[in-house]
Order: C-alpha cells, then sequence, then structure tokens
C-alpha cells in the first residue's frame, strides 16, 4: 500500500504540472488574442465605421492616423512575439495556431491601414478601402470560432 501511494505521487505531481502549464500557455495567448481583438475593433469604430467619414475621404492622411495604424501593427508584431516559441502541448495546438493567425491577421490589417492613410491617389485609396472593410467582415467571423477551439482544448486537459 506505502509502495503504490509513493508511486502514484510523482504521478500526480506530473498531472498537475501539465495542469498548471497549460493553465499558463491558455492565459499567455488568450490574453495576447483579447488585447489585439479588442485592439482592432477599437481602431475599426474610430476610422472605418459607416459613419467614419475620415474613411471615406478623397486624402485623410494625418499624423493621428498612421500613427494609430502604426501602433496597431507593431502591438500585434509584439503579441506575436510574445507568445512565439512558447511551449505548446498538442491539444493546445489548434487554438495557439488560431490565435497567432489572427493576430498576424490584425498585424496585417494594421499595415494595410496605414498604406491606405498614407495613399494620395484616389483611385487607390478607394481600393484599399474596400480591401480593408473585407478584412474587417472577415476579421469579425475569427473570434467566435477561436473561441470554440479554445473551449475545446480546456475541456481536454481539464481546465474548466
Amino acid at each position: 500500500m506505502k509502495k503504490a501511494a509513493i508511486f502514484l505521487i510523482p504521478i500526480l505531481l506530473l498531472v498537475g504540472c501539465k495542469k498548471g502549464d497549460e493553465f499558463a500557455l491558455n492565459e499567455k495567448v488568450a490574453n495576447e488574442f483579447l488585447k489585439e481583438m479588442s485592439a482592432l475593433d477599437e481602431f475599426e469604430s474610430k476610422y472605418f465605421s459607416d459613419s467614419s467619414a475620415l474613411a471615406k475621404a478623397p486624402s485623410a492622411e494625418t499624423a493621428v492616423e498612421v500613427k494609430d495604424a502604426i501602433k496597431l501593427s507593431e502591438d500585434a508584431s509584439a503579441g506575436l512575439k510574445n507568445i512565439a516559441g512558447t511551449s505548446v502541448s498538442p491539444e493546445a495546438m489548434p487554438f495557439y495556431k488560431g490565435a497567432l493567425e489572427y493576430i498576424d491577421a490584425v498585424n496585417a490589417q494594421g499595415q494595410a491601414a496605414k498604406d491606405f492613410f498614407t495613399e494620395s491617389d484616389p483611385r487607390m485609396r478607394e481600393g484599399s478601402y474596400e480591401l480593408i472593410i473585407e478584412n474587417f467582415k472577415k476579421l469579425k467571423s475569427k473570434p467566435d470560432s477561436i473561441l470554440a477551439i479554445q473551449k475545446v482544448y480546456l475541456d481536454k486537459v481539464g481546465i474548466k
């Protein structure tokens, strides 16, 4: 009986450590994902909402818009660096990849917005604007699927 109990202690510790690692990974990735999702939503509503005359103006470049677009992109890039190279279990991989892809898309959207704000040709601006709006629509559909993947991951590793 004593031998069985001694044998079970390392197994229980290992399971507890694995759960702790999974919890830490989930917190790190989810925090970056939610931070970038919030930043993207705020950026979109500020510059690309239906009521935003700025986005549809023939020439709208100001230091503020460009600075905000660069910040969106740089923050997403920093978020990617923060979670890149993190040790990821097979159970976490779909959630991890989904979050990385989303954050990378936010980075690209910031770059596209910067290009839009600095473009002086009205025809090019119009095309850029339409592409940015289409990308916002695509990005808005992703969080629900990533959160569903996260839920499956958390269920698999026993985190409620």
